[in-house]
C-alpha cells in the first residue's frame, strides 16, 4: 500500500468514528444522559492519537513538506487549509474532552456544549477529508516524483513505530469494530 492509499484507509476508520460520534451524541439528546462515557473516553482517544498524532502526524510532517518542495503553497494554499481545519479539530477534541469532564449527566449546558463540538468535529473533518481525498492526494499523485513515495512510505511507517507505538492502530480498528456494534445497527 502506498502512503496516499494508507492516508485514505485511515481515512475510512476515521469516518466510521464520526458515524459512531453522531449516533452517541443523538442517544445523548434524546436521553438527556450518556450511558456508557467510557466509550467517548475510546473515542476521544482515538481522535487524539489516531487522527491527530498518526494520520495528521504523517501529513504534517512528510506530505505537506514534500508538497512544498514541489512548489504546491503553505500560505493561501492547499496546505494551509489543511493545517488551519487540523488545528480546529484538536479545539473541538479539547471542547469535548472539557464537556465530558465536567459530568455531562442531566446537565443541559454541557450535553449543549459537548453535541456542539461533535457536531462541529463531525462537520468539519467529513469535508476535510472530502478535499483530501478529491482534491489534495491526486495533486500530490500528480506532483510529487517516484522518489518520493518510498520516502513518505517510510516516513509513515516511523511516525506509527514511534508515535503510535505497536499494536496501537489494531486496537483501535478492534475498538471501532465493537463501538460499531454498540451504536451502529445494521440489518
Amino acid at each position: 500500500m502506498n502512503a496516499i492509499e494508507e492516508l485514505k484507509t485511515e481515512h475510512e476508520a476515521v469516518r466510521l468514528a464520526l458515524q459512531i460520534l453522531s449516533r452517541m451524541t443523538a442517544e445523548i439528546e434524546e436521553t438527556g444522559k450518556m450511558e456508557k462515557p467510557e466509550h467517548l473516553e475510546q473515542l476521544l482517544e482515538f481522535l487524539t492519537v489516531f487522527v491527530d498524532t498518526c494520520h495528521h502526524g504523517k501529513e504534517e510532517a512528510f506530505l505537506f513538506p514534500a508538497l512544498e518542495a514541489v512548489g504546491v503553497s503553505r500560505k493561501n494554499g492547499p496546505i494551509g487549509v489543511m493545517l488551519k481545519e487540523h488545528q480546529q479539530g484538536r479545539d473541538h477534541v479539547a471542547g469535548m474532552k472539557r464537556a465530558l469532564s465536567q459530568h455531562v449527566d442531566h446537565n443541559p449546558d454541557m450535553i449543549a456544549k459537548l453535541s456542539h463540538h461533535i457536531k462541529a468535529y463531525t462537520d468539519l473533518l467529513d469535508r476535510h477529508i472530502e478535499k483530501e481525498n478529491n482534491a489534495l492526494f491526486p495533486l500530490a499523485i500528480q506532483h510529487l516524483p517516484e522518489s518520493n513515495w518510498v520516502v513518505l512510505k517510510n516516513g509513515f511507517d516511523q511516525i506509527e513505530a514511534e508515535r503510535i507505538g505497536e499494536g496501537k492502530h489494531e486496537a483501535f480498528h478492534e475498538m471501532l469494530k465493537k463501538l460499531q456494534d454498540v451504536y451502529i445497527k445494521t440489518a
